[in-house]
Protein backbone atom coordinates (compact mmCIF):
# COMPACT_ATOMS: atom_id res chain seq x y z
CA UNK A 1 0.00 0.00 0.00
CA UNK A 2 1.37 3.20 -0.83
CA UNK A 3 2.25 5.43 1.71
CA UNK A 4 2.32 9.49 2.13
CA UNK A 5 5.86 9.02 2.73
CA UNK A 6 6.46 7.79 -0.77
CA UNK A 7 4.11 9.81 -2.30
CA UNK A 8 6.23 13.10 -0.89
CA UNK A 9 9.64 11.60 -2.64
CA UNK A 10 8.12 11.50 -5.58
CA UNK A 11 6.13 14.38 -5.95
CA UNK A 12 9.66 16.11 -4.15
CA UNK A 13 7.78 17.94 -1.72
CA UNK A 14 7.33 17.47 2.14
CA UNK A 15 4.62 15.49 3.79
CA UNK A 16 3.22 18.41 4.90
CA UNK A 17 2.32 19.37 1.81
CA UNK A 18 0.98 15.98 1.15
CA UNK A 19 -1.62 16.19 3.68
CA UNK A 20 -2.47 19.52 2.86
CA UNK A 21 -3.52 18.23 -0.99
CA UNK A 22 -4.92 15.59 0.38
CA UNK A 23 -7.77 17.08 2.74
CA UNK A 24 -7.90 19.61 0.15
CA UNK A 25 -5.97 22.86 2.28
CA UNK A 26 -6.44 26.14 -0.10
CA UNK A 27 -3.22 27.85 0.99
CA UNK A 28 -0.29 24.99 -1.37
CA UNK A 29 0.87 26.13 -4.45
CA UNK A 30 -0.62 25.29 -7.88
CA UNK A 31 2.93 23.25 -9.16
CA UNK A 32 3.05 21.50 -5.70
CA UNK A 33 -0.63 20.55 -5.90
CA UNK A 34 -0.72 19.20 -9.52
CA UNK A 35 3.12 16.80 -8.99
CA UNK A 36 1.06 15.55 -5.84
CA UNK A 37 -2.05 14.64 -7.74
CA UNK A 38 0.44 13.69 -10.43
CA UNK A 39 2.61 11.03 -8.15
CA UNK A 40 -1.44 9.70 -6.13
CA UNK A 41 -2.17 8.98 -9.97
CA UNK A 42 0.94 6.95 -10.91
CA UNK A 43 1.18 5.34 -7.70
CA UNK A 44 -2.23 4.83 -7.77
CA UNK A 45 -2.79 5.87 -3.73
CA UNK A 46 -5.88 4.65 -2.02
CA UNK A 47 -6.28 6.82 1.48
CA UNK A 48 -7.05 4.61 4.36
CA UNK A 49 -10.65 5.56 5.40
CA UNK A 50 -9.70 4.84 9.40
CA UNK A 51 -7.34 6.50 9.95
CA UNK A 52 -9.49 9.72 8.27
CA UNK A 53 -12.08 8.98 10.38
CA UNK A 54 -9.37 8.79 13.64
CA UNK A 55 -8.23 12.23 12.92
CA UNK A 56 -11.54 13.56 12.08
CA UNK A 57 -13.21 11.88 15.55
CA UNK A 58 -15.86 9.87 13.71
CA UNK A 59 -16.81 6.95 11.59
CA UNK A 60 -19.89 7.70 9.58
CA UNK A 61 -21.22 4.42 10.56
CA UNK A 62 -24.22 3.58 12.87
CA UNK A 63 -24.73 0.58 14.68
CA UNK A 64 -28.19 -1.32 14.54
CA UNK A 65 -29.52 -3.68 16.75
CA UNK A 66 -32.15 -6.22 16.01
CA UNK A 67 -33.68 -9.68 17.26
CA UNK A 68 -34.71 -11.22 13.39
CA UNK A 69 -33.01 -9.21 10.11
CA UNK A 70 -35.14 -11.44 8.39
CA UNK A 71 -38.68 -10.23 10.08
CA UNK A 72 -41.11 -8.14 8.53
CA UNK A 73 -41.07 -5.56 10.89
CA UNK A 74 -37.40 -5.34 11.11
CA UNK A 75 -36.66 -5.10 8.10
CA UNK A 76 -39.12 -2.32 7.07
CA UNK A 77 -37.31 -0.35 10.36
CA UNK A 78 -34.08 -0.71 8.58
CA UNK A 79 -35.64 0.17 5.44
CA UNK A 80 -36.68 3.63 7.00
CA UNK A 81 -33.38 3.73 8.90
CA UNK A 82 -31.46 3.34 5.83
CA UNK A 83 -33.25 6.26 4.27
CA UNK A 84 -32.25 8.68 6.37
CA UNK A 85 -28.12 7.32 6.76
CA UNK A 86 -28.07 7.40 2.62
CA UNK A 87 -29.27 10.87 2.81
CA UNK A 88 -26.69 11.83 5.35
CA UNK A 89 -23.84 9.64 3.49
CA UNK A 90 -23.71 7.33 5.93
CA UNK A 91 -23.57 3.68 6.36
CA UNK A 92 -25.19 0.76 8.68
CA UNK A 93 -23.58 -1.17 11.07
CA UNK A 94 -26.42 -4.24 11.31
CA UNK A 95 -26.27 -6.85 14.08
CA UNK A 96 -28.45 -9.74 14.68
CA UNK A 97 -28.88 -10.16 18.25
CA UNK A 98 -31.47 -13.73 18.26
CA UNK A 99 -32.91 -12.13 21.68
CA UNK A 100 -29.64 -13.07 23.33
CA UNK A 101 -28.37 -10.88 26.24
CA UNK A 102 -24.33 -11.31 25.24
CA UNK A 103 -25.30 -10.56 22.19
CA UNK A 104 -26.36 -7.13 22.52
CA UNK A 105 -23.21 -6.42 25.29
CA UNK A 106 -21.12 -8.24 22.76
CA UNK A 107 -22.39 -5.02 20.04
CA UNK A 108 -22.42 -2.54 22.61
CA UNK A 109 -18.78 -2.38 22.45
CA UNK A 110 -18.82 -0.69 19.22
CA UNK A 111 -20.21 2.34 20.19
CA UNK A 112 -17.79 1.87 23.15
CA UNK A 113 -14.62 1.86 21.58
CA UNK A 114 -16.02 4.46 19.01
CA UNK A 115 -15.88 2.31 16.28
CA UNK A 116 -19.71 3.56 15.08
CA UNK A 117 -20.91 7.00 16.05
CA UNK A 118 -24.04 6.46 17.29
CA UNK A 119 -26.36 3.76 18.04
CA UNK A 120 -30.07 2.08 16.96
CA UNK A 121 -31.44 -0.05 18.96
CA UNK A 122 -34.52 -1.94 16.98
CA UNK A 123 -35.24 -3.78 19.85
CA UNK A 124 -33.08 -4.67 23.17
CA UNK A 125 -34.14 -6.99 26.10
CA UNK A 126 -31.19 -5.36 28.22
CA UNK A 127 -32.43 -3.64 31.57
CA UNK A 128 -33.10 0.02 31.28
CA UNK A 129 -29.95 0.38 33.63
CA UNK A 130 -27.57 -1.25 31.49
CA UNK A 131 -28.94 0.88 28.32
CA UNK A 132 -28.73 4.13 30.75
CA UNK A 133 -24.93 3.28 31.98
CA UNK A 134 -24.37 2.91 27.53
CA UNK A 135 -25.30 5.52 27.39
CA UNK A 136 -22.66 7.62 28.43
CA UNK A 137 -20.36 6.39 25.74
CA UNK A 138 -22.10 7.90 22.90
CA UNK A 139 -25.76 8.78 21.55
CA UNK A 140 -28.31 6.27 21.14
CA UNK A 141 -31.76 6.05 20.21
CA UNK A 142 -34.64 3.48 20.85
CA UNK A 143 -37.57 1.97 18.56
CA UNK A 144 -39.56 1.54 21.05
CA UNK A 145 -40.35 2.51 24.53
CA UNK A 146 -37.38 1.89 26.97
CA UNK A 147 -37.77 2.76 30.27
CA UNK A 148 -34.33 4.86 29.95
CA UNK A 149 -33.84 8.05 31.56
CA UNK A 150 -30.69 9.19 29.50
CA UNK A 151 -32.02 7.95 26.02
CA UNK A 152 -34.34 9.21 23.42
CA UNK A 153 -36.66 6.46 22.27
CA UNK A 154 -39.13 6.58 19.20
CA UNK A 155 -42.22 4.13 19.58
CA UNK A 156 -46.07 3.58 18.92
CA UNK A 157 -48.85 3.65 21.36
CA UNK A 158 -49.01 -0.25 21.54
CA UNK A 159 -51.36 0.18 24.48
CA UNK A 160 -53.98 1.71 22.04
CA UNK A 161 -53.20 -0.34 19.33
CA UNK A 162 -54.33 -3.49 21.81
CA UNK A 163 -57.55 -1.18 23.04
CA UNK A 164 -58.35 -0.95 18.81
CA UNK A 165 -58.19 -4.60 18.88
CA UNK A 166 -60.35 -5.60 22.00
CA UNK A 167 -63.12 -2.44 21.05
CA UNK A 168 -63.32 -4.18 17.48
CA UNK A 169 -63.41 -7.74 18.71
CA UNK A 170 -65.93 -6.12 21.67
CA UNK A 171 -68.19 -4.87 18.90
CA UNK A 172 -68.08 -8.27 17.35
CA UNK A 173 -69.55 -9.66 20.17
CA UNK A 174 -66.49 -11.49 21.91
CA UNK A 175 -66.09 -11.71 24.79
CA UNK A 176 -63.10 -14.46 25.03
CA UNK A 177 -60.34 -13.58 23.76
CA UNK A 178 -56.78 -14.81 23.67
CA UNK A 179 -53.42 -13.73 23.08
CA UNK A 180 -50.56 -14.26 20.97
CA UNK A 181 -47.10 -11.87 21.14
CA UNK A 182 -43.59 -11.84 20.07
CA UNK A 183 -40.46 -11.74 22.73
CA UNK A 184 -42.23 -11.29 26.42
CA UNK A 185 -39.03 -9.71 27.49
CA UNK A 186 -38.56 -6.81 24.89
CA UNK A 187 -40.27 -3.54 25.61
CA UNK A 188 -43.05 -4.22 22.65
CA UNK A 189 -43.57 -7.47 24.29
CA UNK A 190 -44.14 -6.05 28.02
CA UNK A 191 -46.33 -2.97 26.64
CA UNK A 192 -48.80 -5.53 24.65
CA UNK A 193 -49.00 -8.21 27.57
CA UNK A 194 -49.36 -5.56 30.30
CA UNK A 195 -52.38 -3.51 28.19
CA UNK A 196 -54.19 -6.43 26.93
CA UNK A 197 -54.44 -7.90 30.90
CA UNK A 198 -55.36 -3.99 32.00
CA UNK A 199 -57.87 -4.34 29.48
CA UNK A 200 -59.21 -7.66 30.07
CA UNK A 201 -59.84 -7.08 33.72
CA UNK A 202 -61.40 -3.32 32.74
CA UNK A 203 -64.05 -5.20 30.35
CA UNK A 204 -64.30 -8.43 32.88
CA UNK A 205 -63.70 -10.63 29.56
CA UNK A 206 -63.14 -14.52 30.14
CA UNK A 207 -60.15 -15.73 30.40
CA UNK A 208 -58.00 -19.12 30.48
CA UNK A 209 -53.84 -19.04 31.08
CA UNK A 210 -54.08 -21.74 27.69
CA UNK A 211 -54.79 -18.72 25.78
CA UNK A 212 -51.84 -16.98 25.82
CA UNK A 213 -48.53 -17.28 23.73
CA UNK A 214 -45.48 -15.74 23.66
CA UNK A 215 -42.39 -16.44 21.42
CA UNK A 216 -43.94 -16.25 18.02
CA UNK A 217 -42.14 -14.96 14.86
CA UNK A 218 -43.29 -17.14 11.87
CA UNK A 219 -46.50 -18.06 10.14
CA UNK A 220 -45.11 -21.66 11.41
CA UNK A 221 -45.15 -20.58 14.77
CA UNK A 222 -48.68 -19.24 13.85
CA UNK A 223 -49.97 -22.67 12.90
CA UNK A 224 -48.66 -24.52 16.12
CA UNK A 225 -50.72 -22.00 18.07
CA UNK A 226 -53.58 -22.98 16.20
CA UNK A 227 -53.19 -26.33 16.96
CA UNK A 228 -52.88 -25.86 20.32
CA UNK A 229 -55.89 -23.75 20.54
CA UNK A 230 -58.31 -25.89 18.50
CA UNK A 231 -57.45 -29.02 20.74
CA UNK A 232 -58.73 -27.04 23.98
CA UNK A 233 -62.35 -27.90 24.73
CA UNK A 234 -63.22 -24.50 26.02
CA UNK A 235 -61.09 -22.01 23.81
CA UNK A 236 -61.58 -18.43 23.01
CA UNK A 237 -63.78 -17.40 19.79
CA UNK A 238 -61.19 -14.34 19.07
CA UNK A 239 -57.61 -14.19 19.34
CA UNK A 240 -55.01 -10.79 19.37
CA UNK A 241 -52.12 -11.47 17.46
CA UNK A 242 -48.60 -9.53 17.35
CA UNK A 243 -47.23 -10.29 14.46
CA UNK A 244 -49.62 -10.64 11.09
CA UNK A 245 -47.35 -13.77 9.34
CA UNK A 246 -48.38 -15.15 12.88
CA UNK A 247 -51.93 -14.46 12.45
CA UNK A 248 -51.62 -15.79 8.60
CA UNK A 249 -50.36 -18.87 10.09
CA UNK A 250 -53.20 -19.58 12.30
CA UNK A 251 -55.80 -18.27 9.35
CA UNK A 252 -54.31 -21.13 7.38
CA UNK A 253 -54.63 -23.53 10.21
CA UNK A 254 -57.89 -22.90 10.77
CA UNK A 255 -59.15 -23.29 7.33
CA UNK A 256 -57.56 -26.37 7.23
CA UNK A 257 -59.27 -27.37 10.36
CA UNK A 258 -62.71 -26.23 8.45
CA UNK A 259 -63.06 -24.03 11.10
CA UNK A 260 -64.84 -20.72 9.83
CA UNK A 261 -63.48 -17.17 9.77
CA UNK A 262 -64.81 -14.71 11.29
CA UNK A 263 -67.65 -16.73 12.50
CA UNK A 264 -66.15 -19.50 14.33
CA UNK A 265 -62.69 -17.78 15.21
CA UNK A 266 -61.55 -14.34 14.57
CA UNK A 267 -58.40 -13.20 14.17
CA UNK A 268 -56.73 -9.78 13.90
CA UNK A 269 -53.15 -9.10 13.21
CA UNK A 270 -50.36 -6.49 14.16
CA UNK A 271 -48.52 -4.14 11.47
CA UNK A 272 -50.83 -3.96 8.30
CA UNK A 273 -47.58 -6.34 6.39
CA UNK A 274 -48.80 -7.18 2.06
CA UNK A 275 -49.66 -10.61 3.75
CA UNK A 276 -52.53 -9.53 5.48
CA UNK A 277 -54.39 -7.70 2.40
CA UNK A 278 -53.41 -11.17 0.70
CA UNK A 279 -55.14 -13.31 3.76
CA UNK A 280 -57.92 -10.51 4.40
CA UNK A 281 -56.29 -10.18 8.01
CA UNK A 282 -58.13 -7.55 9.86
CA UNK A 283 -54.98 -5.78 11.47
CA UNK A 284 -53.28 -3.00 13.53
CA UNK A 285 -51.13 -0.66 11.41
CA UNK A 286 -48.76 0.87 12.72
CA UNK A 287 -46.44 3.15 10.51
CA UNK A 288 -42.95 1.01 10.72
CA UNK A 289 -41.02 2.68 8.22
CA UNK A 290 -41.80 5.98 9.40
CA UNK A 291 -40.31 4.79 12.75
CA UNK A 292 -36.96 3.96 11.35
CA UNK A 293 -36.69 7.14 9.74
CA UNK A 294 -38.03 9.44 12.50
CA UNK A 295 -35.64 7.71 14.88
CA UNK A 296 -32.47 8.11 12.37
CA UNK A 297 -33.32 11.69 12.25
CA UNK A 298 -33.17 11.99 15.94
CA UNK A 299 -30.07 10.26 16.05
CA UNK A 300 -28.53 12.67 13.66
CA UNK A 301 -29.99 15.68 15.35
CA UNK A 302 -28.39 14.87 18.67
CA UNK A 303 -24.83 13.85 16.90
CA UNK A 304 -24.81 17.49 15.74
CA UNK A 305 -25.67 18.36 19.64
CA UNK A 306 -28.88 19.52 19.09
CA UNK A 307 -31.62 18.66 21.82
CA UNK A 308 -34.81 16.41 21.06
CA UNK A 309 -37.00 15.24 22.94
CA UNK A 310 -36.85 12.23 24.90
CA UNK A 311 -40.56 10.30 24.39
CA UNK A 312 -41.77 10.63 20.76
CA UNK A 313 -44.54 8.63 19.55
CA UNK A 314 -46.38 7.49 16.41
CA UNK A 315 -50.27 6.66 16.35
CA UNK A 316 -51.94 3.46 15.40
CA UNK A 317 -55.07 2.51 13.42
CA UNK A 318 -57.61 -0.20 12.54
CA UNK A 319 -57.64 -2.03 9.34
CA UNK A 320 -60.57 -4.40 9.05
CA UNK A 321 -61.23 -7.13 6.68
CA UNK A 322 -63.24 -10.44 6.68
CA UNK A 323 -60.92 -12.00 9.36
CA UNK A 324 -63.13 -10.22 12.00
Amino acid sequence: MTTISEIAQKAKVSRTTVSRVLNHHPYVKADKRDAVLQAIQELQYVPNFNAVHLSKGRTNVLGVIVPKIDHPFFSQLIAGIGEVCNRYRYSLLLHQSNNDLNQELHFFNQLKYKLVDGLLLGSAISPPHVLDELSNYGKIVCCEASGCDKMASVSVNHEAGIQLALDHLREQGHQNIGLCIGNAKSGVGIKRAQAFFQYQQNYQLGWNASWYFDGNYTIEDGIQVARQLFRQSHRPTAIVVGSDYVAAGILYEARIQGIPVPDGFAVIGFDNQPISEVVELSTIDQPIVELGIMAAELLFLQLHDQQVSSTNQLNLKLIQRKST
